[in-house]
């Protein structure tokens, strides 16, 4: 999603919309056609710009967020880079110090047989923009110090990442103010079939590979799938675990660049964060749902990396 602040247009609850790819007809024929394979988006950034072809122009439509409303939110980039050519994933304050995002953002799963390999950037290379919801202004840059995957993260055959998270911790506190997660009580309430989460990010409009990113933040709602319906043998077959929920058919989807970015429910009044995008087939597809980290099955190893006194 690239939001030129020069062209840009706005339609309420559109994030990946009218202009998102379809998977190829060949693709559509098997049930786990063209989720991550699990693209290592870092890399993949590295290579947009060796070849020097990001686009400049962000061509789908998305509701803005207001500027500096979103404090939790951060964008991942390449260090040295401007915020708006370097960004590859999203993240989500989640204490002081520490961003929660994708693992698939910030590892690269071993080739051929092994699979359990797993190879990290160095902390150094990565910069966090916090502070702002626009890329190339205002806000605070901090470069990463250290990068925690989940123990279990790993990506089957088929190319879906299981446990699909990362912690960033930094070396200095961040900008912008924590968001709270939800507990399972109130994950159950918030995530049943029809109900509505928000999720955000500066994400590309399409699942093409040279898709550009926006530079404004964009936000949008999408609708929790029954995992019976996601996991159907014509969608994703069994792919989806209890520690993943479907959200977003046709319209409205997170898409690439998204990635690691958060998903938000309604509780007592308060916002609070019960997700992380992680992956799906294509971007706004019909029959294929995106799909996200239920965050509320991992609070034991979140609080636990980020030294969380237990409650």
């Amino acid at each position: 999603m690239k939001l030129s602040p020069f062209n840009y247009a706005l339609a309420a609850g559109t994030l990946a919309a009218i202009l998102t790819a379809l998977p190829p007809a060949h693709a559509v024929e098997g049930v786990l056609r063209s989720i991550p394979q699990v693209r290592n988006a870092y890399q993949d950034k590295l290579d947009a710009l060796d070849r020097r072809s990001a686009p400049r122009t962000f061509l789908g439509t998305a509701s803005v967020a207001p500027e500096r409303s979103q404090t939790f939110m951060a964008s991942i980039g390449l260090k040295g880079v401007p915020q708006e050519r370097g960004h590859f994933c999203g993240g989500t304050i989640v204490d002081p110090r520490w961003i929660l995002t994708a693992a698939h953002c910030v590892s690269q799963m071993g080739s051929g047989a092994d699979k359990s390999t797993r190879a990290l950037p160095e902390p150094g290379k990565l910069q966090v923009l916090t502070g702002s919801n626009v890329l190339f202004r205002d806000g605070h840059v901090n470069v990463v110090a250290r990068i925690v995957l989940h123990p279990e993260y790993r990506v089957t055959a088929d190319g879906v990442p299981q446990n699909d998270l990362a912690l960033l911790q930094f070396s200095e506190p961040l900008t912008g103010r924590p968001a709270a997660l939800a507990t399972p009580a109130q994950a159950e309430k918030l995530l049943k079939a029809g109900d509505k989460v928000l999720t955000m990010g500066w994400g590309t409009a399409s699942f093409e590979p040279s898709a550009a990113v926006s530079n404004n933040l964009l936000f949008t709602y999408v609708d929790v799938v029954d995992r019976t319906r996601c996991n159907d043998t014509a969608v994703y077959a069994g792919a989806v675990t209890d520690g993943m929920f479907c959200a977003g058919l046709g319209t409205t989807d997170s898409c690439q660049g998204d990635s690691g970015g958060p998903a938000f429910g309604l509780a007592d009044g308060k916002t609070i964060m019960v997700g992380v995008v992680s992956w799906g087939a294509g971007c706004a597809n019909k029959r294929f749902p995106g799909v996200y980290v239920n965050v509320t099955k991992y609070l034991g190893w979140i609080n636990e990396t980020i030294g969380k006194p237990k409650s």
